[in-house]
């Protein structure tokens, strides 16, 4: 078994096109995901940029968010061309695979958008749709014992790791999901990684006098 770790970067759909939006608010603009193997060691990558179709432009907030202008993906493909070559990527991986995601935002935006775009994937590219991806954001809070969902930069904050690279880069944060799978899959490593949790999200006590001032040094008069 091998492991696709995947992130997506996504641009909003223009609201001139309304009818669009009602379906899928987002389009993707970059796909990024690191192959590993038994070890969660990375032995191969997959990155493109994609041309978005409804829109025109990248938003300026999403351009200041992951660094990709509109004129870098003037020449990239349409999102159907390169979902195609991200499965195709996959179909080379000599063993079965497992895709994860950091949430389920991504496989979520992946079947929005091949809706509502009318998608074809042959037959042996669709069975990457029909299988479930692995939601490493559920798996950590689960095996860390957390009440609430964190970002990705948090989770590896409170394993005691630092975030590698430009955060909202597809590759990079696909680099570090993958850096935390192979910690949560470590029990020696994910025990640490308790650890710093519990000393990040446990209650500061509340000092009392007594642990203010040492009584224990005043001189009292009978």
């Amino acid at each position: 078994m091998k492991y696709v770790v995947i992130d997506l970067e996504m641009n909003p759909i223009a609201t001139t096109y309304a009818t669009e939006r009602k379906a899928c608010k987002l389009e993707v603009i970059q796909i990024g995901a690191v192959l590993l193997d038994e070890r969660y060691q990375e032995i191969g990558s997959f990155v493109t940029l994609v041309k978005p179709q409804f829109n025109s432009r990248i938003e300026r907030r999403y351009e200041r968010l992951t660094g990709i202008k509109t004129e870098m993906t003037e020449s990239s493909p349409y999102f159907e061309e390169a979902v195609n070559m991200f499965f195709n990527w996959c179909n080379s991986i000599s063993d079965e695979i497992q895709i994860i995601q950091w949430s389920e935002n991504d496989f979520a935006q992946f079947s929005r958008e091949i809706q509502l775009k009318k998608i074809f994937l042959p037959n042996q590219n669709k069975k990457y749709m029909e299988t479930d991806w692995l939601d490493l954001q559920a798996e950590y809070g689960h095996t860390l014992g957390l009440e609430r969902d964190i970002s990705l930069k948090d989770a590896i904050m409170y394993a005691g790791e630092d975030f590698c690279g430009r955060q909202h880069d597809a590759l990079v944060d696909a680099r570090n999901t993958a850096g935390l799978l192979g910690i949560v899959r470590d029990e020696t490593r994910c025990q640490k990684a308790l650890q710093h949790v519990i000393d990040v999200l446990k209650p500061r006590d509340v000092l009392s006098m007594g642990d203010m001032f040492d009584f224990s040094t005043l001189l009292l008069s009978a």
